[in-house]
């Protein structure tokens, strides 16, 4: 899981500008990410522009969000059905292969707007 950053100096050292990375520091920032799994904000002209995280962290929240995706689906479609058509929860989750714990889990880490 993704290192949480703990206070305000450990995230200021996790920000990074683009022209820093084309001095050389791309190459520490990658070695970081790759070791200790650390993300870094990178900035343009003092305002944020992207974030940097390890190949494993993306999928992660690539993963996450398609099966939040899906969990949306299924609940707008449960609303919109009649009662006769409903899925038990339980069947929705062996659907689609996640359990209610991974659910709470998802909830604490992607923000739906």
């Amino acid at each position: 899981m993704q290192k949480r950053h703990s206070n305000l100096r450990d995230i200021v050292n996790h920000i990074i500008s683009v022209s820093d990375l084309g001095r050389g520091k791309a190459s520490k920032v990658i070695k970081n990410i790759e070791s200790d799994n650390e993300s870094y904000i990178i900035v343009k002209n003092n305002k944020p522009k992207a974030v940097i995280v390890s190949v494993d962290e993306y999928n992660r929240m690539v993963d996450s969000l398609e099966k939040m995706e899906l969990l949306l689906l299924a609940s707008k479609r449960i609303k919109t059905n009649k009662q006769s058509e409903y899925l038990a929860y339980e069947d929705v989750l062996a659907e689609f292969q996640i359990t209610a714990e991974e659910i709470e889990t998802l909830q604490d880490t992607i923000e739906l707007e």
